[in-house]
């Protein structure tokens, strides 16, 4: 079965009007004839067993908020997850391949079937993602200076034993100098990200407005100060390497925003103008604040610019793409050649 994500299933919920509210990176509201209920969002490759919801409901309810549903987002149900909701309204469906909706112990009728067909992202399963890693990989970039593997987590926001692991699996693209390590192929480190990364993943929503596309950006971000957001996507490219026309704004929050108070209408993802994303990446504002002396202190870091004007898509991305990536690596050059005088 391919894989599928949260966004995917929420998208589909909102089609068929379920009004629907991002708490965290897998926590969501719904309302539902008007009551509001707490969702726990659980995404599979394949249909969980009883004894997988079992264990979901078990662990669930040990954190806060304590969710009303467990939501299982699948490509396509079983019959028994399929009976197991219809008997248990605090389990819930979305089946995406089968059209299949089943939401307080009620199937819904899916009549906007495919409509999300194209919705597909850079779609990864919810197995455990290196995010460490992949962090590794951008903030090695950043500069040649030698950093110690501590320095080296602090940047990425993980431990030393992540980055430790990060650096061995990279062999030969990173050297062990004095005072600690750098990046050897600096070329390598950026294609390995551009082409590994799978995304951000957590759940995503989508807005348009009319408003030029950095100012929607720089709106959302003065409304949500509180909610550390962080800005990407081609707002944050024009200030790494201006290039291209603006098509889409990618803001990144610790936690959900109805942006309909800001003037905001929700929309589907081919006509949106800004993605919300409350991310399953933790490491994005560690690289972020990294970064600070190369871009502004409420971009992301310009790595993970460059993936998400590559998503983004349009005629002109992979100009846009490869401007960054100049900047970046002669930035990169630059210091190697300052820090040999």
């Amino acid at each position: 079965m391919r894989a599928v994500t949260a966004s995917e299933g929420l998208n589909l919920l909102t089609a068929l009007g379920v009004n629907v509210l991002v708490l965290d990176a897998d926590t969501v509201t719904l309302t539902l004839s008007g009551s509001r209920i707490i969702a726990r969002v659980h995404v599979r490759r394949s249909p969980p067993s009883r004894w997988d919801i079992q264990r979901d409901v078990e662990s669930g309810r040990s954190r806060g908020p304590a969710p009303d549903i467990f939501l299982y987002v699948v490509p396509k149900a079983s019959v028994g997850l399929a009976e197991a909701a219809l008997a248990d309204s605090g389990i819930a469906v979305v089946s995406l391949e089968d059209g299949v909706v089943i939401l307080v112990g009620k199937r819904e009728d899916d009549t906007l079937r495919g409509a999300l067909s194209s919705d597909r992202g850079p779609g990864t399963g919810r197995g455990r993602v290196a995010w460490g890693r992949f962090a590794l990989l951008r903030v090695l970039l950043r500069t040649s200076r030698p950093r110690t593997q501590m320095d080296l987590a602090a940047e990425c926001g993980v431990s030393q034993v992540t980055v430790s692991n990060g650096l061995r699996a990279l062999d030969t693209a990173v050297v062990r100098d004095e005072g600690g390590w750098r990046a050897a192929r600096p070329e390598t480190l950026w294609d390995r990200f551009l082409a590994e990364y799978p995304g951000p993943q957590g759940i995503s929503s989508y807005w348009l407005s009319l408003d030029a596309i950095v100012r929607q950006a720089q709106t959302l971000r003065d409304a949500a100060a509180k909610l550390d957001v962080i800005v990407s996507g081609d707002p944050a490219a024009d200030l790494v390497a201006p290039w291209r026309v603006a098509r889409r704004a990618v803001v990144y929050a610790r936690t959900g925003l109805d942006l309909a108070r800001l003037g905001f209408s929700e929309t589907t993802p081919e006509s949106a103008t800004l993605e919300y994303v409350v991310p399953a990446d933790p490491t994005i504002w560690s690289t972020a604040r990294a970064w600070t002396s190369m871009v502004s202190g409420w971009t992301a870091d310009p790595v993970l610019v460059a993936w998400d004007v590559q998503r983004t898509g349009g005629p002109d991305a992979a100009a846009a793409v490869e401007r960054t990536r100049r900047t970046v690596l002669d930035g990169f050059q630059a210091r190697v050649a300052s820090s040999t005088r």
